[in-house]
């Protein structure tokens, strides 16, 4: 009764009211203050300063929370303008006080740190300070934890108390929209910066791989790629020589995404280097290839990769190929699918000539096609799709739009999960 009493007196106490009408007018500020920058470096310094003055602490942190690793991560400011954010540290969630808060989400004062059992010593040990008493809150926003905020050793008394919790409370509340909508704006600029990223990616691509339709002398050419994700790691390239042979380059990687195109340009680039310097050799300059790619991959991985070169005016072709590349020769509406033995290895690729006639169209695809499938999870197959180059076409753009639309029909709009490359020729 007595302790009632004592707290009934001090409620009408006018200095205790003059400082509630003062702290409140301080909150209102601060809510100005604390949403006037979505700059997540300078608001958590904002904040942290905040909390010092307004709880009258030696110190304060701010520790934002990692919803997949589960820690809750102190970050820190660099430079005057604090542009930019430095992990300091971070704990696992249910260590420490904060951490024990984070996982009750619950706030707690310890006016005795070294003699609470959820009191972890190792940042006193670390930085030489000394950590007397602890006001610690949660940062919720809808229930979804965001991070913690504490205020540690208050200036001129002993520890803190039940109005503290209130006021931090309270200013706790005004910092988890502040929090929120730096974190949102935060995550916009990522995905911008990733959308011009993948922007650049897929226009270098482009440059490197265009599409092509066109005739060279008296062989029709047209070529294309589809890459599973915004970008790929397939890779094609057409080498027009002065004795008016056409050289063809067509490789699978196995990677998606920037890596697979960065590997890919790096792919075409050696292609590029090895057809001006070991001459007309398929096997060789294959071979040479995929040391290159190897050594910059830096690994034995999987590799698919095909070169060819058709003699005009032997209207010969000799190829090399290794992994899971397809060449098709149509011929009188027939089409054979040109594997001579079992794969080849790219460490000793052998060359395979074919002699060409005036008709004769000849398809390389990747087996991105080959391993597609249909909602009742069959696979296209290699000789589905030999069967619908078989039907009738003129030209290598309109043999590509058919295995396109065939594609299309099989899937009936699942997305593919490889990349896929075409290239289509015909002899006139």
């Amino acid at each position: 009764m007595e302790e009632k009493n004592k707290e009934t007196v001090e409620k009408n106490d006018p200095a205790y009211l003059e400082r509630q009408v003062a702290n409140l007018n301080r909150l209102f500020e601060i809510n100005n203050l604390i949403n006037s920058t979505l700059d997540m470096a300078k608001l958590l310094t904002i904040i942290m300063e905040i909390i010092k003055d307004i709880m009258n602490a030696e110190a304060s942190t701010l520790l934002l929370y990692e919803e997949k690793s589960q820690y809750l991560v102190f970050k820190v400011a660099l430079g005057e303008a604090g542009k930019e954010l430095q992990e300091k540290y971070r704990i696992k969630t249910g260590q420490g006080i904060a951490g024990w808060v984070a996982q009750h989400r619950t706030t707690v004062y310890v006016n005795d740190a070294y003699n609470d059992d959820r009191f972890d010593p190792n940042f006193d040990k670390k930085t030489g300070f000394k950590t007397k008493a602890v006001i610690c809150s949660p940062l919720l926003f809808k229930g979804k934890l965001l991070g913690v905020i504490q205020a540690i050793n208050p200036i001129n008394k002993s520890g803190f108390d039940d109005q503290d919790v209130i006021l931090f409370n309270t200013f706790g509340n005004q910092c988890v929209l502040a929090v929120q909508n730096a974190l949102f704006f935060q995550n916009a600029i990522e995905e911008e910066r990733l959308k011009n990223e993948l922007s650049a990616a897929r226009a270098i691509q482009r440059s490197l791989h265009p599409e092509i339709n066109k005739k060279y002398h008296n062989i029709l050419i047209s070529a294309k790629t589809i890459p599973a994700r915004e970008v790929g790691g397939e890779f094609y390239d057409i080498f027009y020589y002065p004795d008016k042979s056409l050289g063809i380059a067509l490789g699978d990687l196995h990677l998606k995404g920037i890596p697979g195109a960065l590997y890919a340009s790096i792919a075409t680039g050696a292609f590029k280097a090895l057809t001006s310097i070991k001459g007309d050799n398929p096997s060789v300059i294959l071979r040479h290839a995929y040391e290159s790619i190897r050594d910059n991959l830096g690994s034995e991985r999987q590799t698919s990769l095909f070169y060819g070169l058709i003699k005009n005016d032997e209207r010969m072709l000799n190829f090399a190929s290794a992994g899971v590349g397809y060449p098709i020769l149509l011929r009188g509406g027939i089409a054979r699918y040109l594997r001579f033995g079992k794969d080849i290895d790219l460490k000793k690729p052998k060359n395979i000539k074919v002699k060409l006639e005036p008709g004769d169209f000849f398809i390389i695809i990747t087996d991105g096609i080959i391993n597609l499938k249909n909602r009742n999870g069959k696979l296209l197959g290699l000789k589905r799709v030999m069967r619908h180059l078989e039907k009738s076409y003129e030209t290598p753009e309109e043999a590509i739009a058919l295995l396109l639309a065939m594609m299309k029909d099989y899937t009936q709009g699942l997305q593919k999960l490889e990349d896929i490359s075409i290239i289509a020729i015909k002899m006139e």
